[in-house]
């Protein structure tokens, strides 16, 4: 297959970056110590950033610096500084996560190839038109975006996809998982991965403890050509946090892929399995939502099944491996049951005893003979990919006179070089230079990836060179080139960007905002609010629908629909259906300042906007009333001074949007409720919430809601005619709060 689409592989370290380079990557992507939304990798520094890229450019491959993390108010000045420098160590683009301070960045620095982070949620043809718009070369496509609309976007920018790697179990930007039951922010690079943890559901078959959020690895396969047919233009694996082993094997099997080496597929698969695959890989939401999409039953790496348990030795010290795998000093392996259980894992050693047909690990009581053994660590996949090497090709002619300067032509891809020593060759009182002490000298390549090929070497036979000094004018040589296929852009100076001024007007302060999915609950019967924003269960219930807007006149200054961060091109289909019928637009997704031009729009705490650049990024854009993030202290809030922002004030708090079907797309024995019950091994129950768009989607709340201060309650109610049993109803029920001018003592 001719390569038409890029080969974009993840680098946590310098070890993975080589090894990614040496499988044949087109392109590598890695974070910087700030600001990287993988803060537990290795990661690079500003220090040895520059080493790295020029030593990409070598072979013609390209480096994207990941500055992909939210950016808090104070934080600004540094992210404009670091991606200053990121760029002039050589950069070939950098990934930011916060569209708005991107938008600024290009206008300060024009010359700067800005990719959307998959964090930004792009998924849809209206964010990829914003993107554009904003001055973004590139959008890294969510993982949940279906085949459909990724032809549609990569018909309006250039669209990276992901083919490889770790699939996050919510829409990407949305995951407030951590974040909320333990201050550790996946926005911030410091995810804790709740959703690896056991989960129970109230559904018959779910009550079980498993891993009812994980998700398989993705692993796309040979349908990487249907992505390119698409129009796709890189294709990226996950995988900053994974081994340089793992690196290396994606990315040969890939390459191998798009280079058409389809006779070792199967082995280049088998490595890769070796390395990581965690559910035995899924072709994720591309192609529709496979058997495999959730890994249930064990967490993490599951390896290859290599051999099957047998019988223990006499010494009962040790169990034997019915296998003909070759193994390994300290290769690992994990042993399961059926597929679903993991009962054990062992390390081999040499000094363990042989057999033929297999091979010896220590007994563990739990084995049972038939368990299958999995290779999870392979040291002989491990060294083959250690051991790769690329080396650039170059054809050497040398013409060496007595009299006159030593001359060298050097051909290679990059073209043509010649040079010449700034001395004369004298004539050989002794021993003169042969032509073979020419070739031994300039096949030295100094550490340099070099493969020299001497074609031509001329010499008269009687010329005479002091060694240090050919010496030297070979590493010149050497350097010379090096630096020619190295090459950077050049470095931009320090510009001063435009502080946004924000209007001081106080015109939202004290106003109220409620995101409900049902507003019929007495509870409303004497309240007053400012927006009550409904989040339909079913988009397509238009009587229900219409009750709402009927009975919310009474209640509410203004309707508003609510808009979800993950919205696919058949979703916005109903949804635009439904705008003419309210007043404006409450969206999470940054899409929506391109689809609701001309109509009002309140821009949703799912937008995160961290910083005044976003505020003010988001108000020019056409919202007309703002939430800052979730994530966002009120200390944090008032940083960003602009007192009619609104802030989550109370209620249930909206920690993950999920792209697929929980339950596995089991339709047939769906009791298709509206609210389930997810609840960890601590018993906390987390609410499961179902809607109707163009398909069942869900959403995952807190398991405690946030108690609204007494004084917003005071405004929220008429206390003399509501029970405290309506007011627990929105204190502590299934609504969302919000609120405007919320000051430091306002809110707990």
């Amino acid at each position: 297959m001719q390569q038409t689409i890029e080969l974009l592989a993840p680098a946590g370290d310098r070890e993975a970056f080589e090894t990614a380079l040496y499988a044949g990557a087109d392109a590598i992507y890695l974070g910087l110590q700030d600001f990287s939304a993988r803060k537990s990798a290795v990661n690079f520094t500003l220090d040895n950033l520059e080493d790295s890229v020029r030593l990409a450019h070598v072979f013609g491959a390209k480096v994207y610096v990941a500055l992909n993390t939210l950016i808090k108010e104070k934080e600004v000045d540094l992210f404009m500084e670091e991606a200053l420098q990121a760029w002039n160590s050589g950069a070939d683009a950098l990934i930011v996560q916060d569209l708005f301070l991107g938008k600024r960045l290009k206008e300060c620095y024009p010359e700067i190839e800005l990719h959307l982070s998959t964090q930004a949620g792009i998924c849809n043809e209206d964010g990829a038109k914003l993107a554009k718009d904003f001055g973004f070369s590139r959008v890294i496509l969510a993982r949940e975006t279906l085949l459909a609309d990724i032809e549609r976007i990569s018909k309006v920018i250039e669209t990276e996809c992901f083919i490889q790697g770790a699939l996050c179990t919510c829409f990407s930007g949305q995951c407030y998982f951590s974040s909320v039951i333990g201050g550790n922010s996946g926005n911030r690079g410091f995810c804790k991965q709740p959703c690896r943890k056991r989960y129970t559901i109230d559904r018959p078959n779910f009550e079980k403890p498993a891993y009812r959020l994980s998700l398989s690895d993705l692993c796309v396969s040979e349908n990487i050509k249907v992505l390119a047919r698409a129009g796709v233009s890189s294709c990226k694996i996950e995988g900053r946090m994974r081994s340089a082993s793992y690196v290396g094997a994606a990315v040969r099997y890939y390459r191998d892929i798009l280079d058409g080496e389809n006779a070792i597929l199967a082995q280049d698969l088998s490595a890769l399995k070796r390395t990581y695959n965690r559910g035995n890989y899924t072709q994720g939401y591309l192609f529709g939502q496979d058997k495999n999409l959730l890994a249930s039953d064990i967490q993490g790496h599951i390896g290859e099944p290599i051999g099957t348990i047998g019988r223990r030795d006499q010494s009962g010290r040790y169990v034997f491996v019915h296998s003909t795998f070759t193994v390994h000093d300290q290769d690992g392996f994990k042993i399961i049951r059926k597929g679903k259980e993991e009962i054990g894992g062992a390390v081999w050693r040499d000094f363990y005893p042989k057999a033929k047909g297999g091979f010896y690990l220590p007994n563990f009581e739990k084995y049972r003979e038939g368990d299958a053994v999995c290779v999870t660590a392979d040291r002989g996949v491990a060294e083959h990919l250690q051991a790769l090497r690329r080396k650039i090709t170059l054809k050497v002619s040398l013409r060496l006179k007595a009299g006159e300067p030593l001359f060298v032509q050097v051909q290679g891809a990059f073209g043509n070089y010649e040079a010449q020593t700034d001395f004369i060759a004298e004539v050989s009182r002794t021993r003169p230079i042969s032509a073979q002490d020419l070739i031994e000298c300039f096949e030295k390549v100094d550490g340099l990836p070099f493969s020299i090929c001497c074609e031509h070497i001329e010499t008269d036979g009687a010329s005479f060179i002091v060694r240090s000094q050919l010496n030297a004018f070979r590493r010149k040589v050497w350097s010379d080139i090096y630096n020619k296929l190295a090459n950077v852009h050049p470095q931009l100076i320090k510009r001063v960007y435009q502080k946004p001024v924000l209007p001081r007007k106080r015109t939202a302060e004290g106003q109220i905002a409620i995101i409900d999915r049902d507003f019929t609950s007495k509870c409303y019967r004497n309240i007053k609010i400012d927006f009550a924003i409904l989040d339909p269960v079913d988009c397509k219930d238009m009587k229900s629908i219409r009750a709402f807007l009927e009975n919310a006149k009474y209640f509410a200054r203004h309707k508003y629909v609510y808009v979800p961060a993950y919205c696919t091109g058949e979703d916005l289909v109903l949804y635009q259906e439904l705008f003419p019928l309210f007043d404006g637009i409450y969206a999470e997704g940054n899409f929506a300042f391109h689809l609701c031009k001309g109509m009002p729009l309140f821009a949703g705490t799912g937008m995160n906007l961290f910083n005044r650049v976003d505020v003010e990024g988001a108000l020019n854009a056409g919202a007309v009333n703002v939430a800052v993030s979730k994530e966002l202290s009120l200390f944090e809030i008032d940083e960003i001074g602009f007192p009619s922002a609104f802030v989550f004030a109370g209620g249930r708090t909206r920690v993950m949007d999920l792209g697929h079907c929980p339950f596995g797309k089991t339709c047939s024995s769906c009791n298709r409720r509206t609210r389930y019950i997810l609840r960890d091994e601590g018993k906390r129950a987390f609410p499961l919430l179902r809607n109707e768009r163009s398909v069942c989607r869900f959403a995952l709340y807190n398991c405690m809601p946030m108690r609204i201060d007494t004084s917003l309650s005071n405004r929220l109610f008429d206390f003399s005619a509501s029970t405290d049993q309506e007011k627990e109803s929105i204190l502590l029920g299934k609504a969302g709060v919000l609120t405007a001018g919320a000051s430091k003592k306002g809110i707990r």
